[in-house]
C-alpha cells in the first residue's frame, strides 16, 4: 500500500459542525420528511462530522410490506462505484504501475481506437466512447427485456455504437469508460477490482458493508428497487407509494443484468454509513497523496469543453453545490435507485443518502441533511 500523507486540500480551518441530541432528531425528523412528502419507499442516510462522530438514520420500507430498511440493509451505491475506481487508478499512477497518459492500447489492445484513447480520458468521460447505455443502439433494452441474464464486457462492447467524437475534443458520460478502467487495473495488477478496493480501502477503513456484486457475494439483507409506469422502463413520479413496481430480479441489485453490464461503473452496493466513511477517507486526504486528489477534483480539463457536465466533472468525481455549500463527491443510479455522497470540504462534513426508488431527487435529499447537520 502507498504511504499517503494527510491532505490540505480539504482541510476546515475551524471545523464548527458537531453532533449532539438536537441535531440527531433534527436529522431524523428531516429524513423522515424527505421520505414522506416524496413518496420514497425507504431512505438511508448517514452524516460524518470532523470529530468522527456519525449520525445514521433510516426511514422507511426496503421491501414493501415485507422489511423495514435498517442500518446494515444494502442499497445500489450505481455510480458511485466509479470514485472506488478512479482512487484504484489514482494508487496505481502514485506508485508508478500506470500512467494516466497511458494509451488504452497498453492494457485493452483490442478494443476500437484503443490506442488514441487515454486512461485521463477514461477517467473523465473525454473519451468518446459510446455508453453501454445508449438506447439507440441494442444493449440498453435488451438488459431491461431479461433482467436475470448475466453479461461479460465482450458482449456489452459487441453491441457499442461507434464513437461519438476524436478522443479529448469532447465530454460524453460513458459508462463504458469504467468498465474500461476496471480491466486496465486487473490487467496492470494481476489482481481483480474487488480484492484491491477491498485490501487497500474497505478493510483498513473498516467498511464491512460494501461489496462489488460482479465479484463478490453481497451480505445482508437487500433493498428493492422500485419504478413506475408500465412495461420495463423507470421514470415518473407516482402518484402513491403503491403504484411503484418492485424492480429486483435474479440475484443482484438492481437487477442481475444491470449489475453485471455495468460492472465496474456501477456494479457496488453498500450502507450509508460505510460511504460516509469512505467520503470522509477519500476527499479528506487519507487515501491520495495531494497532487493525485488535487487531479481527481480538478475540473479544468472539461470546463472549457463545448458540451458540459451538468456537474463539474473530474476524474469519477462531480463538484456539486449542496445547501449553498462546494460539495465533492459522486451520484448514483440505477434503475430503482438512487445515492449520494458528498464531502463539503469547508466543513469537513460528510453526507450520504441512499434511496429504492427512481423519481428521488439526491441533491435536495443532501442538501436538506446537510443544511441541518451545518447549521
Amino acid at each position: 500500500m502507498v504511504a499517503v500523507p494527510t491532505s490540505r486540500l480539504a482541510a476546515p480551518s475551524t471545523p464548527s459542525a458537531h453532533l449532539d441530541a438536537a441535531r440527531t432528531k433534527a436529522l431524523q425528523t428531516a429524513l423522515n420528511g424527505i421520505r414522506s412528502s416524496n413518496k420514497y419507499p425507504g431512505t438511508s442516510a448517514a452524516v460524518l462530522f470532523p470529530d468522527g462522530s456519525m449520525w445514521t438514520g433510516v426511514s422507511g420500507s426496503a421491501i414493501f410490506s415485507k422489511a423495514s430498511v435498517t442500518t446494515d440493509t444494502l442499497f445500489s451505491a450505481g455510480s458511485i462505484t466509479k470514485t472506488f475506481v478512479a482512487a484504484l487508478v489514482g494508487r496505481l499512477a502514485m506508485a508508478g504501475t500506470i500512467g494516466l497518459d497511458d494509451p488504452l492500447a497498453k492494457y485493452v489492445p483490442d478494443f476500437p481506437n484503443a490506442a488514441n484513447i487515454t486512461l485521463r480520458q477514461l477517467l473523465n468521460h473525454t473519451s468518446g466512447i459510446d455508453d453501454i447505455f445508449d438506447y439507440s443502439g441494442t444493449l440498453g433494452p435488451q438488459i431491461l427485456y431479461r433482467p436475470t441474464a448475466t453479461w461479460t464486457p465482450a458482449q456489452v462492447f459487441a453491441r457499442l455504437l461507434g464513437p461519438r467524437f476524436k478522443p479529448g475534443a469532447n465530454w460524453y458520460y460513458s459508462n463504458t469508460n469504467y468498465i474500461l478502467l476496471g480491466m486496465v487495473i486487473e490487467k496492470a495488477t494481476g489482481q481483480t477490482v474487488a480484492a484491491l478496493v477491498r485490501a487497500e480501502f474497505l478493510t483498513p477503513l473498516g467498511m464491512t458493508h460494501t461489496y462489488l456484486q460482479t465479484e463478490e457475494t453481497a451480505s445482508g439483507p437487500k433493498s428493492h428497487g422500485y419504478c413506475t409506469g408500465a412495461g420495463p422502463t423507470c421514470g415518473g413520479d407516482p402518484t402513491a407509494a403503491s403504484t411503484a413496481r418492485d424492480n429486483f430480479a435474479g440475484t443482484m441489485l438492481p437487477f442481475t443484468a444491470e449489475a453485471t453490464a455495468v460492472g465496474f461503473a456501477g456494479a457496488y452496493v453498500s450502507t450509508a454509513s460505510d460511504l460516509a466513511i469512505w467520503a470522509n477517507a477519500l476527499y479528506g486526504g487519507t487515501i491520495l497523496d495531494d497532487a493525485t486528489l488535487a487531479s481527481m477534483v480538478d475540473i479544468s480539463q472539461t470546463a472549457g469543453l463545448k458540451t458540459k457536465p451538468k456537474y463539474p466533472y473530474g476524474f469519477g468525481f462531480e463538484l456539486a453545490s449542496v445547501a449553498g455549500q462546494i460539495g465533492w463527491g459522486h451520484r448514483g443510479n440505477l434503475d430503482g435507485f438512487w445515492s449520494i455522497m458528498e464531502y463539503l470540504p469547508a466543513q469537513h462534513v460528510s453526507v450520504v443518502f441512499m434511496t429504492n426508488c427512481q423519481w428521488a431527487d439526491p441533491i435536495a435529499a443532501a442538501s436538506a441533511l446537510a443544511k441541518v447537520a451545518i447549521s
